[in-house]
């Protein structure tokens, strides 16, 4: 397991479960009023009030854990392939150089830098045969000792998009917290349109959104995550299973990776962590 110590208020129960489902690929809700319909859903799977939820949500962005939600989109539909890479560097790298010099390497999205010898990335490459090109690459920038690569899955969407499709999605990037009359004054497209178009990019998993945190802004908590291996594809479910319900007071995200299991915890202190171990 390699750890994050991270300096926030403390958090409860509901705070990760909460924090769970923000961390899970979330259809894109528009609208102050799809929000709170997806506060009320989230509410209703956690047995606690849409309100309480919205409430917990804001004080986690105030407190500047959560920085944000960006819209991501389907990496099938511009015929790309996603790869996450799990990095074990000397400890006495200099992360914020190392850090550096990945974001330069064409495709690199996602760095996560942990106190420990760890580095996570996620990439993305033309085709399947480059993901292992594009993970040596990383591996030698890094001097890493040893390398993780798994596979990132995308849903299947086979719909074709239209340029209002396109000047929709390019406008949610440049800023997600634009409303649909907004959108529909800029585009000069009608508000009907709007909805419709995007309720069809939804409905047919072309955007999505996850929730974008800053660790450090916790305190009081050790954030970590466990790297899981297993001896056969046919034993992961029974070992997820039994994981899950081992940690379900402290993960907070489990990654949809092929080849290992990544499970993101939020820990009281680091005896805990040697605890579950």
């Amino acid at each position: 397991m390699s750890l994050l110590r991270v300096s926030i208020q403390k958090l409860d129960l509901l705070d990760i479960k909460i924090i769970r489902e923000l961390f899970q690929p979330l259809p894109f809700a528009p609208s102050r009023e799809g929000q709170r319909e997806s506060f009320r859903a989230m509410g209703k799977k956690l047995g606690v009030s849409g309100g309480l939820v919205a409430k917990r949500v804001d004080r986690l962005i105030r407190s500047g854990f959560i920085k944000g939600f960006p819209l991501l989109l389907n990496m099938n539909l511009l015929g790309l392939k996603a790869g996450a890479l799990v990095l074990d560097v000397e400890a006495s790298t200099p992360r914020k150089e190392l850090v550096e010099k990945l974001s330069l390497i064409d495709g690199v999205f996602i760095i996560q830098s942990h106190v420990e010898g760890f580095i996570g990335i996620v990439f993305c490459c033309e085709d399947h045969k480059s993901l292992q090109k594009k993970s040596d690459l990383i591996s030698t920038v890094a001097g890493a000792r040893s390398a993780k690569l798994t596979r990132v899955p995308f849903p299947k969407s086979t719909i074709s998009l239209s340029k209002s499709d396109w000047r929709i999605i390019s406008t949610l990037q440049r800023n997600i917290d634009k409303s649909v009359m907004e959108i529909s004054e800029e585009l000069q497209i009608s508000m009907r349109t709007v909805r419709r178009r995007m309720a069809r990019l939804v409905n047919n998993g072309v955007i999505f959104t996850l929730a974008s945190a800053n660790v450090a802004a916790i305190s009081g908590a050790v954030m970590g995550d466990l790297v899981v291996e297993y001896d056969s594809p046919d034993v992961r479910p029974q070992i997820d299973k039994m994981l899950l319900e081992l940690l379900d007071p402290y993960y907070f995200s489990t990654g949809p990776w092929e080849s290992y299991g990544l499970f993101s915890l939020i820990l009281p202190n680091i005896s805990k962590s040697r605890e579950i171990l």
